[in-house]
């Protein structure tokens, strides 16, 4: 039987042990979230200050741009080269049966897979692009509706490439969906800001108020960055707001078929209250 450390270094996994983690908890909470380094010494012996200047000079990550280091490089196929849609126990993977299925192009910042099982679950045929792809290069592959991923980093330093072809797509009258990252990149799209949380949040329990009918949904959230609803534009609507700390969580325009939340319906883990967002988005492609 392989203890748990032995299971993490033969895997190359970083693990804490022996700390305060609801001291730690409260430090956040009370501070926001600190710099940190974890250092590793085969002697057990550390330089602290050099540990500490290290940790201080991190600048964050504003202004860093991380969904290039994590998105596809090429263009493909959901179900074609991977597993289709969701697994169940007994069944595995389910296929993307149809042929008649609407076409949704994702933009690839980061995404989780499981969100491409669920599309496909929705009933969607899921073609994935690099997180710099063009509006030419989108519309190139005849998309019935668009797709904006999760993925992490600054969404002001992914929306200097992001935005200008996310707009080019809302010009289209297509319809679009967004989380997480996506959620951000499309509130400014059309015009408002993001800032930087003083804590972010992390965890598949975050309850959230939907304002059209008062409905609290369970989520699963890990972002570090919101929309400011102060800043949307008329043709904005707030559709969520977290219960935690009152922060967006969810937008739609009134004008184009366009909408996003800040949190994660596809779960993976978490709550699965939320997966109407996917069935409303493929249906919204079928009329």
């Amino acid at each position: 039987m392989e203890n748990l450390a032995g299971w993490m270094a033969r895997h190359n996994r970083i693990g804490l042990a022996g700390i305060d983690t609801r001291a730690l908890t409260r430090r956040i909470r009370a501070a926001g979230a600190p710099n940190g380094v974890i250092a590793h010494s085969a002697s057990g012996e550390f330089d602290i200050a050099a540990l500490l200047e290290k940790a201080r000079a991190w600048p964050g990550l504003e202004g860093m741009d991380l969904a290039k280091d994590v998105s596809t490089e090429l263009h493909y196929g959901w179900g074609e080269t991977r597993e289709g849609g969701l697994w169940r126990l007994g069944f595995g993977y389910a296929g993307a049966e149809g042929e008649d299925r609407p076409h949704v192009v994702a933009i690839d910042y980061g995404s989780k897979h499981n969100i491409f099982r669920n599309l496909v679950e929705a009933g969607a045929k899921v073609s994935v692009v690099p997180a710099t792809a063009s509006y030419e290069d989108v519309m190139a592959l005849n998309p019935d509706g668009i797709f904006l991923s999760n993925g992490p980093g600054d969404p002001a330093a992914t929306g200097e490439y992001a935005v200008p072809v996310i707009r080019q797509l809302l010009d289209t009258g297509k319809p679009l969906f967004g989380i997480c990252l996506g959620h951000q990149l499309l509130g400014l799209a059309v015009g408002a800001k993001t800032t930087k949380m003083h804590q972010g949040h992390r965890g598949a329990n975050h309850p959230v108020k939907r304002l059209s009918d008062g409905l609290v949904e369970i989520t699963s959230m890990n972002h570090g960055f919101a929309v400011e609803r102060e800043t949307l534009p008329a043709n904005a609507r707030e559709t969520h707001v977290s219960l935690f700390d009152g922060s967006n969580a969810g937008l739609e325009l009134t004008d184009r078929p366009a909408f996003s939340v800040q949190y994660h319906p596809e779960a993976s883990p978490g709550p699965q209250d939320s997966f109407y967002l996917f069935e409303r988005f493929v249906g919204s492609l079928r009329k």
